[in-house]
């Protein structure tokens, strides 16, 4: 009975094991199955991102280092405090007095309030031409202060700067005249009268004597000079060479002692310096823009000559625009606009190889598709694909037509996957 009693034990034993080893079996298949249908349905991955393909622009630029160029005279003086009565850039005649030189102690504060008054002076003797201090005579300038600042505004337009300034210094006469009787008082000749005495007042707490200095001939005042004046010809600049060029910058500058300097053309120059290949894909004759200062300032600019010689070669850019609080600093740094490229910008690395052709997965619905991308430029960590990539079969050489896969190119917004996915492939169902 107990041999018997120990058999029944050991069945009953046996069975358990073999029920719970059938059970492990039965889990185990629905863990691999669950696993590969998880897996299958990208179960694994994080959300997937996408960005949509639309179209952007974007500008092809070279960083150049550029040399400007001018028709600059030379205005030299001594030694002494300089009250200057133009602003740069602005137009004056020749013999105007551009600035007032005083000799001996002169304080800053003191000088800049006399060229202030100066300034001011100028311009209401300018407005008092016939002594004509009635209400209809400041009404009747301010109607032809209205009819210069629309020839100053046409002019400008259509690019005439010496007509534009020419215009400017007539309205300003007119605005001041128009101000000086409108305004009430006894008109300009008081106005007048009361700033000289000013004037006077300040200039008497000055010590030494003082110098006019007039302007050379017509053109643009600045008073700012660098000693670089005339290292570059500026009748002859589009005939420079790069070995002449690279002279001209390592010549001394001038010397010392100079207050200002006329220019007397609108028309300027940049010259940069670069190789011989970039110099033979530019075209001569045509306008290119330049971004001066980061970009805060566009000018479009001619290409007027690609010289060349065994070291290099040398672009010459010329152009009459001059805006207004423009940096004519002599050396500038410029990104030259070659090109403007346009199509669907995406994440670099959202580009994928298939079969030997370039392309982007894209997220169609709950199915990822192959779409063909012909990347035509390249922008930092982005790509520029065209918008109109033509599709292809995919596999259609390896014998077998079961294979064969047709993709389309990218479209426009077409979801573009750019992370969140792996082991991507054509018609795989996600979530």
């Amino acid at each position: 009975m107990a041999v018997e009693t120990e058999k029944q034990e050991a069945g009953v034993g046996s069975r358990g094991v073999r029920f719970l080893l059938a059970l492990l079996k039965i889990l185990l298949v629905a863990g691999l199955v669950f696993y590969i249908l998880y897996h299958l349905t990208n179960g694994f991955s994080s959300e997937l991102r996408t960005v949509s393909a639309v179209v952007s622009e974007e500008r092809v630029t070279l960083e150049l280092t550029g040399t400007i160029v001018r028709d600059e005279t030379v205005i030299e003086a001594g030694n002494g405090a300089v009250s200057y009565q133009f602003r740069d850039g602005e137009r004056v005649k020749i013999g105007a007095r551009v600035a007032i030189l005083y000799s001996g102690y002169a304080d800053s504060a003191s000088v800049e309030r006399l060229a202030e008054f100066d300034r001011a002076i100028a311009q209401l003797e300018a407005a008092d031409t016939d002594g004509d201090t009635t209400v209809a005579g400041g009404i009747a300038a301010e109607a032809q202060a209205m009819e210069y600042l629309l020839a100053v505004s046409e002019a400008r337009s259509r690019g005439e700067l010496y007509e534009a300034a020419a215009h400017a210094e007539t309205l300003l006469a007119a605005l001041s005249r128009r101000n000086a009787i409108l305004a009430g008082g006894d008109g300009v000749a008081a106005k007048l009268a009361s700033l000289k005495s000013e004037r006077e007042r300040v200039a008497l707490s000055l010590s030494g004597g003082s110098t006019s200095i007039r302007a050379p001939l017509a053109g643009y005042f600045y008073s700012g000079t660098d000693g670089y004046e005339k290292h570059i010809a500026y009748d002859t600049v589009e005939t420079l060479t790069p070995s002449a060029y690279r002279e001209a910058l390592t010549a001394p500058p001038s010397a010392s002692g100079m207050l200002g300097k006329i220019v007397r053309f609108p028309k300027w120059y940049l010259v940069c310096e670069t190789d011989k290949e970039t110099g033979a894909a530019l075209r001569t004759g045509k306008n290119y823009t330049l971004l001066f200062s980061g970009g805060r300032a566009e000018i479009s600019m001619r290409l007027a000559a690609v010289n060349t010689d065994e070291s290099g070669a040398l672009l010459i850019f010329s152009t009459q625009t001059m805006p207004e609080g423009f940096d004519f600093a002599r050396t500038q740094r410029v990104e030259l606009v070659t090109d403007t490229v346009s199509g669907y910008k995406i994440p670099a690395s959202a580009l994928r190889l298939v079969d030997g052709c370039v392309g982007v997965y894209i997220r169609s619905g709950n199915t990822i598709k192959f779409r063909l991308a012909d990347v035509i430029y390249e922008s930092g960590s982005s790509v520029f694909v065209s918008a109109s990539t033509e599709g292809k079969t995919l596999y259609a050489d390896d014998g077998d037509p079961a294979n064969d896969l047709y993709c389309a190119g990218l479209a426009l917004y077409d979801n573009v996957i750019i992370s969140g996915a792996r082991e991507l492939f054509p018609d795989k169902i996600v979530n």
